[in-house]
């Protein structure tokens, strides 16, 4: 059986389409996707690296392998990802079935949390524990980065995340772009289009899909969070 595409509906005087880039000829369209799942360390000791910069969980591979198959079917121009293990892996599985190597921006890395400690040094051990609890508190209503310590502040965050977006979609504009990248900078993207001044107002399902389109300054809102793709069994946030 033939599918026939739906015919296009015809404008109003006034339209409410335009403004969301529907119909609008050289619009970028982006999506930007979580990592797979990483693998959390298990060891009772803080190791900073451990992290910062694990590579996938057996689970996330999977998860990686269904994100590529659900974007294996769209129309892939580039895959840019951050040079962190998790993000570069996945990147790699959603770019193959397009024949891609991923672009690898290490200013799309996530935020960089307790970069000001010394190697070896339990970020608790510092802190007063109730300064500690306090902080918490406040970063489960505010979400703001700069609640946390010896970290990435939230401004400086921002700025590099979106700095480095802005250059990808200059140069690559009117094409299809995959990010693969993290929770932090997926929410600094979206967060700056709908102007919310939280650092964290959602939190991306590891491997899920959440699209714009760009024209310019116009940036637009598609989706956020999709993760259809992810059966009960392999969704973990």
């Amino acid at each position: 059986m033939t599918v026939k595409t739906p015919p296009t509906p015809p404008e109003p005087p006034f339209s409410v389409r335009e403004p969301f880039l529907i119909g609008v000829d050289g619009v970028t369209r982006v999506t930007f996707c979580r990592h797979a799942q990483q693998a959390y360390p298990v060891s009772d000791e803080f190791v900073h690296d451990d992290w910062a910069d694990p590579p996938l969980s057996q689970l996330g591979e999977v998860q990686a392998h269904a994100l590529a198959a659900a974007l294996g079917e769209e129309d892939v121009d580039v895959v840019i990802c951050s040079s962190m293990k998790r993000a570069r892996r996945t990147a790699e599985m959603v770019a193959s079935p397009h024949g891609l190597e991923p672009i690898v921006i290490p200013e799309l890395r996530e935020i960089d949390s307790y970069r000001d400690l010394e190697p070896g040094t339990s970020p608790q051990s510092l802190v007063d524990p109730a300064e500690w609890k306090r902080r918490e508190d406040l970063f489960r209503v505010e979400r703001k980065w700069d609640h946390m310590f010896f970290g990435e502040p939230s401004a400086e965050f921002r700025a590099r995340c979106l700095g480095a977006i802005d250059k990808v979609l200059a140069e690559f504009e009117g094409k299809n772009i995959v990010f693969i990248s993290h929770g932090g900078v997926i929410n600094a993207f979206f967060a700056n289009v709908i102007g919310c001044d939280e650092d964290l107002f959602f939190l991306p399902n590891h491997a899920s899909m959440s699209t714009a389109v760009v024209k310019g300054d116009v940036r637009r809102i598609k989706s956020i969070n999709e993760h259809h793709h992810l059966h009960a069994g392999i969704l973990t946030d």
